[in-house]
């Protein structure tokens, strides 16, 4: 053995042990930086896109850089129905067309995070029958699972999926930070689903003035009708 390779209790660990614990050191640094580099970057993708699927897409390519999924997954808890409904889908190599566009609580992944708002993690979904929503999910080849609760501090909203073919995929995952990266995610959702709100308020506003406007003009009544078919007709399709 070389002397430089042996530790002397007396004057610490020799000069390659050195070496290595700085280069392990500094490997881990690295990678803590780029992690919150890209935690960085989500926050810029989320004030530079309106639409969400745009932004999921972006999203998806960068967080490649940083957690192991070929498919990411966001399902949304619909309130009228108390169900967990397909919101988006993205990376897929694989078809989900065949996929429901809505499955129970009780019987799926995504329901047991929103409904428990803590992360869970699937060594191997062959070996897993918890949920029998999930045999889409091994039809699709999807052997592990890392799914996270998305909510605001006033929200419970739904549930982001990252989905590997790999078995074993998440078993050291950094839960911590993935969670850190979903609260963000839950953010850009909560922030469209309040503007698609303010559109559909404003839209209503601007139907009422047009009617009111419409009915104290000086119409008869074939013209009053028509006038108030065209007004709803720009907010709400309907037949002649």
């Amino acid at each position: 053995m070389n002397s430089s390779e042996i530790t002397n209790p007396l004057f610490g660990p020799s000069r390659e042990q050195e070496v290595n614990i700085h280069t392990a050191t500094a490997v881990a640094t690295d990678l803590e930086t780029q992690k919150y580099l890209t935690v960085l970057e989500i926050s810029k993708a989320i004030a530079s896109h309106r639409d969400v699927s745009e932004l999921f897409h972006d999203l998806t390519e960068r967080l490649r850089n940083l957690f192991p999924f070929r498919d990411l997954g966001v399902m949304m808890h619909d309130p009228q129905k108390n169900v967990m409904r397909s919101y988006i889908m993205e990376g897929s190599s694989g078809s989900w067309s065949d996929a429901p566009a809505e499955v129970s609580i009780d019987d799926s992944i995504n329901g047991y995070v929103w409904l428990h708002q803590e992360p869970l993690v699937i060594h191997d979904l062959l070996e897993d029958d918890r949920f029998p929503a999930a045999e889409i999910l091994k039809q699709q080849g999807v052997r592990s699972v890392c799914c996270l609760p998305l909510s605001t501090a006033h929200q419970k909203l739904g549930a982001l999926n990252l989905w590997s073919e790999e078995v074993g995929a998440y078993d050291d995952f950094d839960l911590n930070f993935a969670q850190l990266v979903s609260s963000q995610v839950a953010v850009a959702i909560d922030a469209q689903f309040h503007q698609q709100q303010l559109e559909r308020e404003r839209d209503r506003s601007k139907l009422l003035l047009e009617v009111n406007n419409t009915l104290v003009s000086n119409l008869n009544l074939g013209e009053l009708l028509s006038a108030i078919s065209h007004s709803i007709g720009n907010v709400m399709p309907h037949d002649a």
